[in-house]
């Protein structure tokens, strides 16, 4: 049976990232960034289930509250910066949230902004995203896509209630892009790394699919976990952040997949929303 993952050592390896500005970086010797904040953040509320929160993190709180201020940059990064201030209880200007959406739309028509732009509009600002993306083309797939771009794909349409005509054949790729490893490639026949393999679970998980062996894809994630408690991309590499929440989430799928169907899940809507986050 494979061994479980070093929650302590975990802990121990996001908080070396953790700087005096009050955010968290890539590295020790690196500035803090919003990415790297947001996998920080992601990953003790996925692990502890206590947010963040001005009385208990001021210095994060301070470093959020000035990122907030600046000018906003790709709506991806908007995700994660608005995402961690609403899990941390900062205030939100939501003209200002629902003007940067509108704005962005404009600009990009993209699979990645009409899922940046969902995202934001149902899980922090609590409305529906075709308010933002009703003056848009339907969303579809890129005409050769990656398991992320599934995986958002799907997100969109279930965030729409939308019917998803091609969830059988769909379910059949992703599945095909497990490797023998138990990890997933970007696609079928192509190398596993624990990002890809994040991205086909929560796509799993939104077909109510599983992978075709469970067990190894468990067996990937934990062996990408290295003796300093972060997670690497694949077995033997470096860890960094992104790494480590993409494991983090990933174990957190699993359990939820090999749950019997009578037993409720374990996870918060708010975790839930995280985890499936890529």
């Amino acid at each position: 049976m494979a061994r479980k993952i070093n929650h302590a050592t975990l802990m121990d390896f996001v908080q070396k990232l953790r700087q005096a500005t009050g955010g968290y970086s890539a590295t020790p010797l690196l500035p803090a960034t919003i990415e790297d904040t947001f996998h920080a953040v992601a990953i003790n509320l996925v692990l502890t289930k206590l947010p963040s929160t001005p009385q208990s993190e001021p210095a994060l709180t301070e470093y959020l509250a000035r990122r907030l201020a600046a000018p906003w940059l790709r709506i991806d990064t908007t995700f994660r910066l608005l995402t961690i201030c609403h899990v941390c209880g900062l205030t939100l200007d939501t003209k200002r949230v629902r003007s940067h959406l509108t704005a962005c739309l404009i600009k990009d028509d993209s699979l990645d902004a009409s899922y940046y732009v969902s995202k934001i509009a149902r899980e922090i600002l609590e409305t529906e995203p075709q308010d933002f993306l009703g003056f848009k083309r339907p969303v579809a797939l890129p005409a050769r896509y990656a398991v992320d771009d599934v995986a958002r794909y799907l997100a969109v349409k279930a965030m729409g209630d939308q019917r998803i005509e091609e969830a059988e054949n769909l379910t059949e790729w992703l599945q095909r892009s497990q490797n023998g490893d138990g990890g997933f490639g970007f696609f079928p026949g192509t190398t596993s790394f624990i990002e890809n393999s994040h991205a086909a679970l929560a796509a799993l998980s939104l077909l109510g699919a599983r992978p075709v062996d469970l067990a190894n894809a468990r067996s990937f994630i934990i062996s990408s976990q290295t003796g300093g408690g972060g997670f690497a991309r694949s077995p033997g590499a470096a860890a960094f952040l992104d790494a480590s929440w993409h494991g983090t989430a990933s174990l957190r799928l699993l359990e939820e997949m090999e749950r019997p169907a009578s037993v409720l899940p374990e996870v918060s809507r708010q975790q839930s929303w995280l985890i499936l986050s890529v």
